[in-house]
């Protein structure tokens, strides 16, 4: 058997021994492996990495991300534009003292993390397990790239031969085949928090848009719920894949913490020169029949509040990419982005960059979008920190990853929740403009907590309640 396993990793020693051990080097290693389901994977890891996981899946489902582990970490509570310098400066840093081996250069290791929605907004204990940035650099990493599967191993030089070889003998283990039926557990309670007070707030954020203060302000509330049993999270996953298929969905464990979303928007994706991004703002109901749903979608489709909350996000979006960008293309006007239990406005923006413009300076001129915040930006979020009786904590902040080669993709974490052992708090938020309706807002954020209800079987309950 230990003659099989250095034969088998022959070539990978091979380059662990010619390393320069004079300075820290990442060694990353990729191999090509028979295709494998990625929760499968996520699951058989739970054994040796509970609580250092973390999935991603871009919409098209023609990526998808799964990392066991921490070779490094990154975390900051800097409340600037220094939380985005610091991760890029840090991960640069890494890129050039590495040696990559992979069968295809857009594989290899992948730094994966999120932001908060606001670094300015005092913490509460809530979110105590996540800072205001945390990245990580997986030990084990799965990628599936166009029905094409990756085994990463990720180590820097001063690993012990020992702890290597450990981790190595895990793969087996790993990925092994399985057929599982992920239990869900029983929902015991259910708690809207403040929701009175959340419609007091609407009328305060309308007196200050009718002042003059701001255009638009996005308020969100929280739902808390609790189970008889711990939420299994390869449970919410596999149900949010089945039932949200045109989102993003993600998963990251921090110890007994799961922030965990299915988010149909995306922040931004940036491959070389090439960025894209999309707004997404106004929203409506999907109807009980085609006739209605198509009815519906008209309704959106030509709703002056609706279409004006949607036209800051276009302008904001396209201006900030403009002053990075040689060029940006815009569509010519909204379309209908339908999912299961909601359908929005939808615009894609594409642009070509001018200089060598990170992902993550991107990320500091796109965030928060006035999807998530509001308009102006500044004015709106010192206005959110006055009246929101939340802590969004990563809720609607930045989620997903970057590459050695500066590329990556980014999605805004809603349809979210934070998943605490027995207990979750779900998020929903919606736009306020001068016309808002405070019960129409209300039924809006109902909608958008469906999503996440469905995955933790607690939307009957919800649904009794309407």
């Amino acid at each position: 058997m230990v003659t099989l396993q250095k034969s088998k990793w022959k070539h990978f020693w091979n380059g662990w021994d010619s390393l320069n051990r004079s300075k820290e080097v990442l060694y990353s290693y990729t191999k090509k492996i028979s295709e494998i389901n990625p929760l499968q994977f996520f699951h058989n890891g739970s054994a040796n990495f509970k609580g250092q996981r973390f999935f991603w899946t871009n919409r098209a489902r023609n990526e998808m991300i799964v990392g066991l582990g921490i070779t490094l970490q990154f975390s900051s509570n800097e409340n600037g534009k220094e939380r985005y310098l610091e991760i890029e400066k840090r991960w640069k840093q890494i890129v050039a003292n590495s040696f990559c081996h992979s069968p295809n250069s857009h594989i290899g290791p992948y730094m994966f993390g999120g932001f908060s929605f606001d670094p300015k907004r005092e913490r509460t204990p809530l979110w105590e397990k996540f800072a205001h940035t945390e990245f990580v650099l997986p030990t084990v990493m799965l990628t599936i790239k166009d029905d094409e599967a990756f085994l990463t191993y990720n180590f820097f030089t001063d690993t012990s031969k020992e702890k290597v070889n450990q981790t190595l003998l895990l793969e087996e283990a790993l990925l092994k085949d399985g057929t599982h039926s992920y239990g869900s557990s029983e929902l015991s309670s259910f708690l809207e928090m403040d929701p009175i007070e959340w419609k007091q707030s609407i009328e305060e954020v309308k007196r200050r848009i009718v002042a003059g203060h701001m255009d638009k302000v996005v308020l969100a509330r929280e739902l808390r719920t609790k189970f008889l049993d711990s939420i299994n999270v390869e449970s919410v996953l596999s149900i949010l894949l089945e039932e949200q298929p045109s989102c993003y969905v993600f998963a990251f464990e921090r110890e007994d913490n799961c922030f965990i979303g299915a988010s149909p928007e995306q922040l931004v994706q940036k491959e070389s020169e090439i960025v894209k991004s999309m707004c997404l703002a106004g929203s409506i109901a999907r109807g009980k029949t085609i006739a209605e749903d198509e009815n519906l979608g008209d309704t959106l489709l030509s709703d002056s509040k609706n279409l004006q909350e949607h036209d800051f996000v276009v302008q904001m979006i396209s201006n900030s990419l403009k002053a990075v960008c040689q060029q940006v293309t815009t569509g010519d006007r909204p379309k209908l982005y339908k999912l299961k239990h909601i359908q929005h406005l939808f615009t894609s923006v594409i642009g070509e960059l001018k200089d060598d413009v990170s992902i993550f300076q991107l990320i500091e001129r796109l965030h928060p979008t006035p999807a998530l915040g509001g308009y102006p930006k500044e004015i709106s979020l010192e206005t959110i920190r006055e009246v929101e009786v939340l802590d969004r904590g990563w809720y609607a902040g930045p989620i997903g990853w970057m590459n050695l080669k500066g590329d990556g993709e980014f999605a805004v974490a809603i349809r979210s929740a934070l998943l605490q052992e027995k207990e979750a708090s779900l998020f929903a938020g919606c736009g306020i403009v001068e016309n808002s309706d405070p019960e129409s807002e209300y039924e809006e954020t109902r909608i958008k907590f469906k999503p996440m209800l469905s995955a933790l079987g607690g939307i009957r309950h919800h649904d009794s309640n309407e």
